[in-house]
């Protein structure tokens, strides 16, 4: 317990000490967005390939066929 009362009394007394921890809580966060936003892209393209458009032959077409 008093480690724990050490700590917090630490942290008070340090304001820079507890402005990059709040930097690092902020740094999470966006790359907690940004993994969302790579997921949301694989979804996309697993979707497109489950789904191809179809597409044009191309070569040569003979009249015989």
């Amino acid at each position: 317990m008093r480690i724990f009362t050490r700590f917090r009394k630490y942290l008070l007394d340090h304001g820079e000490l507890r402005e990059q921890i709040d930097e690092i809580r902020k740094q999470q966060q966006n790359q907690g967005k940004n993994i969302e936003l790579v997921f949301q892209y694989l979804d996309e393209l697993v979707e497109k390939k489950e789904n191809p458009k179809p597409r044009k032959r191309i070569g040569y077409i003979s009249d015989d066929l």
